[in-house]
């Protein structure tokens, strides 16, 4: 490698196909979210007796943001869009990658800071330092990418990915979204209690994430200073619910909230767990597909657990039938869970820690279900 630092930019050629990929992928998900939500939020006021008056007004104000999306929003992308074409400019020193772009500080790495690389074919390079906030992204559209993928590529191992960044963070939104419409709407302090100090929390951490990440422009990290407001919300709702469980039994509802934090973290954790795995790609080995098998054996466990509730509570079958049905669940539900529980010991990958969390909870489930029942 020599001393003469080399500058790589983004070709004029390849930027109308970009344009294109955010018209076409990128705006319309963002506006499904936003309907979606929409719709969630207008089922859950109706089922609570909300006043059409003000179901109306909130329709007539998100079909407007929607509007917005469609209309206004592509223009705005376009014009970031153009000033991030004409401006970045990738530098490979002796040592170092230094990206500088407009809106956006100057990221620099040191080679001997780099800790991954991912590639997401057809896409760009993302370049990892010691936090995955100091991360670089080299798109596919700059000048002798093949260069610039042999000088990372000798750094550290490139790993494959399919899934791009901004299609995480819409799915992280529409979750985050769909929890903070049920905890709005929601009345029992055992679901408005868990879910305001979860959403709070998660908001505080968007926050900070967005405020010192390098890769977000300054318009960006102001426009975050909207989220409190949206903490504001869960504080007052955690305020209520808390004067509210004072009036009613509280270590029952202590209790309650527990059961369900026990009962349904499986689900948040197979999910994850099932992610990371697809994500890992090849080669694979006898080790990583235990970890499969413990989320495959986790995963029915699960799917037997939430199908035996679910018929409980719906069917009223009476207390001696629920016995039974409880019992058998566990003699098919517990098993497996241990075989997962057992995989994973003998297993390797990311998932691992993960499953093993997922099939013990659904384990000690099954077994409270045994006892107690």
């Amino acid at each position: 490698m020599t001393d003469i630092a080399l500058h790589y930019r983004l070709l004029a050629a390849a930027l109308p196909n970009e344009e294109k990929r955010i018209r076409s992928s990128y705006i319309p998900t963002l506006v499904l979210v936003v309907v979606l939500s929409t719709v969630v939020f207008l089922a859950l006021g109706i089922s609570k007796g909300a006043t059409s008056r003000s179901m109306i007004l909130y329709g007539l104000l998100m079909v407007g943001y929607v509007a917005y999306l469609a209309v206004w929003y592509p223009r705005r992308m376009r014009r970031r869009l153009f000033k991030c074409w004409e401006t970045y400019d990738l530098e490979i020193g002796h040592d170092y990658l230094l990206r500088r772009q407009a809106d956006i500080p100057d990221l620099r790495l040191q080679f001997d800071e780099v800790q991954a690389v991912e590639h997401v074919q057809g896409r760009y390079l993302r370049v990892i330092g010691k936090t995955k906030r100091r991360a670089i992204s080299i798109p596919e559209s700059i000048g002798h990418f093949d260069q610039v993928l042999e000088t990372v590529s000798s750094l550290r191992p490139v790993r494959l990915r399919t899934i791009e960044q901004w299609q995480k963070y819409r799915v992280f939104m529409a979750a985050g979204l769909l929890l903070f419409m049920i905890m709005l709407w929601a009345t029992s302090p055992v679901v408005v209690i868990p879910l305001s100090l979860t959403m709070g929390s998660v908001i505080v951490w968007v926050f900070v994430w967005i405020r010192r990440n390098p890769n977000i422009p300054e318009s960006g990290k102001r426009i975050a200073w909207i989220y409190w407001l949206f903490f504001v919300v869960c504080v007052l709702k955690l305020f209520v619910a808390v004067a509210e469980a004072k009036s009613v039994n509280a270590p029952a509802i202590v209790g309650s909230m527990l059961a369900y934090m026990l009962a349904f973290s499986p689900c948040v954790l197979l999910t994850f767990g099932w992610v990371r795995w697809w994500r890992v790609g090849p080669p694979r080995y006898w080790r990583n597909y235990a970890v499969a098998w413990g989320l495959a054996t986790s995963s029915i466990s699960a799917l037997c657990l939430y199908g035996v509730l679910s018929y409980i509570q719906l069917a009223h079958i009476g207390h001696s039938n629920e016995h039974r049905l409880a019992t058998a669940g566990v003699y098919v539900g517990c098993p497996l869970s241990v075989f997962s529980v057992v995989t994973e010991i003998v297993g390797n990958g990311r998932s691992r820690v993960i499953t093993w969390l997922a099939g013990g909870s659904l384990a000690v489930v099954w077994s409270i279900a045994f006892f107690y029942a």
